[in-house]
C-alpha cells in the first residue's frame, strides 16, 4: 500500500543553488567592489560549512534550538568566514543583507531534473505531500516561486518551529500539520544524520536520496526521486 504521506527535505533534495553558491557570492561581491574567484569562494564556502558541522542543525540528536534571528546570525558568521578579508568591503553588512535576501529568490535555485516528474506522478496517485526542512523564512518564498506550492499541503521550516532536524520537535510539527501519525509517514532527504536518522528516531520511514550513488549498508537509498514510485507502489 502506498505511504499515506511523504515528507521531503528541501535543499539538496528538491532543489539546489544555481548556478553555484560561489557564483552568486562572487557576483554579489563584485557589485560591492570586491573581485573574487567563484571557484575559490565555492571551496571556501564548503570548507567553512563543514567546519561548522554541516549546517545549523549540527546533527545534534535533539536538534538545535533555533529562530529567524539565530539562523540569520549563523549565516552572517558563515559568510564572514568565507570572505575573511572584510576590509575589502566598504560596508560588509549591506553586502550581507543583499546576499541573504538574494537567496530568497528563485533565480538562485534550480529544481533537480527528477523533482517535477516525481511530484506529478505522486500527486496523480493521490499521495499527500509535505516539506520538513532546516531553513528560515526564505523557504516559503522559494517554494512558491519555484512553482512547488500546489504539490505540498504543508511546509515546515526549522526557524518557525524553533527546532532543527534531527530533533523530534520539527517532525512532530509536520505530523501535527498533516494530522498524521509517524508510522503512516515517510521522510525523504539527502542528509544521513538530519533526514534519515532523524526521521527514523521519530518513527517515520526514512529514505535517503543520494544522486552521487555512494554506498551505504542497510539504508533505504534512492538515486532519483522517481524511485519513490516503485518503492511505495
Amino acid at each position: 500500500m502506498p505511504a499515506k504521506i511523504i515528507f521531503f527535505d528541501a535543499g539538496g533534495t528538491l532543489f539546489r543553488p544555481w548556478p553555484s553558491v560561489g557564483d552568486v557570492y562572487a557576483r554579489t561581491a563584485f557589485k560591492h567592489g570586491v573581485r573574487v574567484d567563484p571557484e575559490v569562494v565555492e571551496k571556501a564556502f564548503h570548507d567553512k560549512w563543514h567546519l561548522r558541522s554541516g549546517g545549523i542543525a549540527n546533527e545534534e540528536p535533539q536538534g538545535r534550538t533555533t529562530s529567524e534571528k539565530i539562523e540569520r546570525a549563523w549565516w552572517y558568521a558563515l559568510v564572514r568566514d568565507v570572505f575573511h578579508n572584510l576590509e575589502a568591503f566598504d560596508d560588509f553588512d549591506t553586502f550581507f543583507t543583499e546576499l541573504y535576501d538574494l537567496f530568497a529568490q528563485a533565480e538562485c535555485w534550480r529544481l533537480y531534473d527528477d523533482t517535477l516528474p516525481a511530484l506529478d506522478a505522486l500527486k496523480a496517485r493521490g499521495q499527500r505531500l509535505g516539506i520538513i526542512s532546516n531553513w528560515d523564512y526564505r523557504l516559503f518564498s522559494i517554494v512558491k516561486q519555484l512553482g512547488l506550492s500546489a504539490y505540498f499541503e504543508t511546509v515546515i521550516a526549522s526557524s518557525a518551529v524553533g527546532c532543527s532536524k534531527p530533533g523530534a520537535k520539527i517532525f512532530e510539527a509536520g505530523l501535527a500539520a498533516m494530522k498524521a501519525t509517524a508510522e503512516n509517514c515517510v521522510h525523504v532527504g539527502d542528509s544521513l544524520g538530519d533526514d534519515y536518522e532523524g526521521a527514523k528516531k521519530s518513527g517515520l520511514t526514512p529514505v535517503l536520496i543520494d544522486r552521487s550513488a555512494r554506498v551505504y549498508n542497510d539504508i533505504t537509498r534512492m538515486k532519483s526521486l522517481t524511485d519513490l514510485l516503485d518503492l511505495f507502489s
